[in-house]
């Protein structure tokens, strides 16, 4: 069971070493764009929760 375990963190350490890593910069960028997006996906859910809540309370009250 050990070899086994051995060699499957021996993989590991190999495909990591394979692994392409962004830059900081990169990083940074990428992390940004992912943050904006969410923000707009939010917001824009949001308004459709607020708009869609009040179609339902005219409706039921």
């Amino acid at each position: 069971m050990f070899k086994r375990i051995n060699k499957f963190l021996t993989d590991v350490r190999a495909e990591f070493k394979k692994v392409s890593w962004p830059s900081r910069e990169q990083t940074i960028k990428q992390t940004g764009v992912t943050l904006l997006i969410t923000l707009i996906c939010s917001l824009f859910l949001g308004a459709v929760d607020y708009g869609l809540s009040n179609i339902v309370k005219q409706v039921i009250g």
